[in-house]
C-alpha cells in the first residue's frame, strides 16, 4: 500500500508539473505567437526579396552576356573579312610584282640579245676590215714585186677566194 501511495503521489506530482508545463507553453504560445510569426514572415520576405534580386541580377547579366556575344560575333566576322581582304591585297601585290619582274626579265633578255647581235656585227666588221687591209697589203706587195699579168690574175683570184672563204667561214 505504501507503494501505491508513493506511486499515486508521484503521478499527482507529475500531473501538476505537466499541467504547469502545458500552461507555460500556452502562455508562451499566446505571447510569442505574433513575434515568432512576424519573424518568420519577415525572414521569408527577406529570402523572397533576395531571390527576386538574384533573378534580376541574373537577367541583367544574361542580357549583357547576349549583347557582348553579339558584339564578339560581329567583331569575329569583321576580323575574318579583314583577313580575307588582306589576303586578296597580298595576292594582288604578289601577282603585280611577279608580272613586273617577268616583264623586266623579258626586257633584259631582249636587250641582251640585241647587244650580242650588235657586238657580233661589230666583231665581224672588224674582222672583215682586217682581212681587207691584209689583202690590200698583200696585193700591194705582190704588185710591187711582180708586174706580170698572169701573176696579177692569179693574185686577184686567190684574193677573191680568200675573201670568199673568210666571209663564208664567219657567217
Amino acid at each position: 500500500m505504501a507503494q501505491e501511495i508513493d506511486l499515486l503521489g508521484q503521478l499527482k506530482f507529475a500531473s501538476q508539473h505537466l499541467l504547469n508545463l502545458a500552461v507555460f507553453i500556452g502562455i508562451l504560445y499566446y505571447f510569442l505567437r505574433k513575434p515568432v510569426s512576424s519573424f518568420f514572415v519577415a525572414r521569408s520576405q527577406k529570402i523572397e526579396s533576395s531571390i527576386n534580386s538574384a533573378k534580376d541580377i541574373i537577367e541583367t547579366a544574361q542580357k549583357v552576356y547576349d549583347e557582348n556575344s553579339t558584339k564578339f560575333s560581329k567583331i569575329d566576322t569583321e576580323i575574318s573579312e579583314l583577313r580575307n581582304n588582306s589576303n586578296k591585297v597580298d595576292e594582288n601585290k604578289v601577282s603585280e610584282i611577279m608580272d613586273n619582274a617577268n616583264s623586266l626579265v623579258k626586257l633584259i633578255e631582249k636587250d641582251t640579245v640585241e647587244i650580242i647581235e650588235l657586238e657580233s656585227k661589230k666583231i665581224n666588221n672588224q674582222i672583215e676590215d682586217e682581212i681587207l687591209n691584209k689583202a690590200v697589203k698583200l696585193a700591194e706587195h705582190e704588185l710591187s714585186s711582180e708586174f706580170d699579168e698572169s701573176k696579177d690574175t692569179q693574185i686577184i683570184k686567190s684574193f677573191l677566194g680568200e675573201v670568199r672563204n673568210d666571209v663564208v667561214g664567219n657567217n
